[in-house]
Formats: structure tokens, C-alpha cells, sequence
């Protein structure tokens, strides 16, 4: 690689960073905002007198919360090992061939630890 090209993907990278720090910032609002707004469930139990049904609505919701807190957690755990990469100097290397991730790839996945080929292929 050249230094032209080195300076220029080493440039790309820390945009990247800051993507990837803002991102994980803005998921952990979001899940703490999940937590203020009773993403842990109501916390109640029905009466013994009544019926299941009459708190569907409830456990819907709840599920649906968890649900998304889960999908905001991975998120937010996949942008964390993207930063671990980014610091030990393995970030942007195909996890399967070694080879250099593209650019735009990363772009517009960051925390995308295969390259495109080894993605399409099933390579793990």
C-alpha cells in the first residue's frame, strides 16, 4: 500500500471510529431511556381471579420491549468489539481470508469483521 493510501484509509478509519462512538453513545441512551420507561415489565402479577387474557395487551408489550432492548444490546455489544478492534490494529481484516475489508463496506457496516466474498461464501 502506498503512503497516499495508507494516510487515506488510516483518515477513513478514524471517521469510522467516530461513527462507531457516536453510535454506541446514542445506544446507550436508548437503553437507558428503555430502562427509565419500564423495560423491565410492570412487575405485577395478575390477581388469582383473574383471567390471563385480561393482561395479553401487558405481556405483549413487555415482549416487545425485551425484544428490542436485546437487538439494541447487540448493537451496542458489536460496536464495542468493533472499538476493541480499531485499538489492537485488527480492525478492517477479513476474520476468515485476512484480507482488507473494503472501505465502503465498513462504511456501511463498521462492525463487519468479513470481507464480501467470505460473507457471500459462509466463510467463518
Amino acid at each position: 500500500m502506498t503512503d497516499t493510501a495508507a494516510t487515506t484509509r488510516q483518515r477513513d478509519l478514524d471517521e469510522i471510529r467516530r461513527q462507531v462512538e457516536s453510535e454506541r453513545d446514542r445506544l446507550e441512551q436508548e437503553l437507558a431511556r428503555l430502562k427509565g420507561a419500564g423495560g423491565n415489565g410492570s412487575g405485577r402479577e395478575a390477581p388469582f381471579h383473574e383471567h390471563p387474557t385480561e393482561h395479553a395487551g401487558e405481556m405483549e408489550e413487555h415482549e416487545r420491549l425485551q425484544a428490542i432492548r436485546e437487538n439494541l444490546q447487540q448493537m451496542y455489544s458489536q460496536c464495542n468489539e468493533a472499538l476493541g478492534r480499531l485499538d489492537r490494529g485488527e480492525y478492517g481484516r477479513c476474520r476468515s481470508c485476512g484480507s482488507e475489508i473494503a472501505i465502503e463496506r465498513l462504511r456501511a457496516l463498521p462492525y463487519a469483521t468479513r470481507c464480501v466474498p467470505c460473507k457471500e461464501a459462509g466463510r467463518e
